[in-house]
């Protein structure tokens, strides 16, 4: 019984021992990153570029789409009155 309340105090112990390292990693990675030339500004950068790009071909997209369903309506409706 005495082992039950030892290992109840060892839990909170070992999630601070994982933050700690999660912290060191991090910050070795990103001193890494200074130490290659990357800036954090540059991914961001990218990141940002990246997405308008995306949001430039999604509305050409749905502009191409949205002219092509209006003449696919526009033959249905031809269609439709010469069929008369």
């Amino acid at each position: 019984m005495a082992t039950g309340t030892g290992l109840g105090s060892l839990i909170p112990v070992a999630m601070v021992l994982v933050g700690v390292v999660t912290m060191l990693k991090t910050s070795a990675r990103r001193r890494a990153k200074r130490r290659s030339g990357q800036t954090p500004g540059t991914e961001l950068e990218k990141r940002q570029a990246a997405a308008a790009e995306m949001e430039r071909r999604m509305a050409s997209y749905l502009a191409q789409r949205d002219t092509r369903g209006s003449d696919a309506a526009q033959a249905d409706e031809n269609r439709q009155e010469n069929g008369r």
